[in-house]
């Protein structure tokens, strides 16, 4: 039997890097998601349940710490934020 593939969610805005990210993590064997903006991420997280979130904190729609806040209850698995913001 094959082992299930871990799944992320990547919720970035930035086309150039997502793209970059999603490529090398498929390279490492994970199933990818992308979500551009912030507003739909909070029900794609829910209801998808990914393995990890890999969070902007800069999105159109609702930032990702506001995003952060409303899945936090609802959402047992890792979040791992990257931004470029200083």
């Amino acid at each position: 039997m094959a082992d299930k593939k871990r799944t992320i969610l990547i919720v970035e805005d930035d086309p150039a890097l997502s793209g970059l990210i999603r490529e090398y993590l498929e390279g490492q064997g994970y199933a990818i998601r992308t979500e551009p903006r912030g507003d739909r991420a909070v029900n794609r997280i829910l209801s998808e349940s990914p393995d990890l979130v890999i969070l902007d904190l800069m999105l159109p729609g609702k930032d990702g710490l506001s995003v952060c806040r409303d899945v936090r209850a609802g959402y047992p698995g890792l979040i791992l934020i990257l931004t470029a913001r200083e």
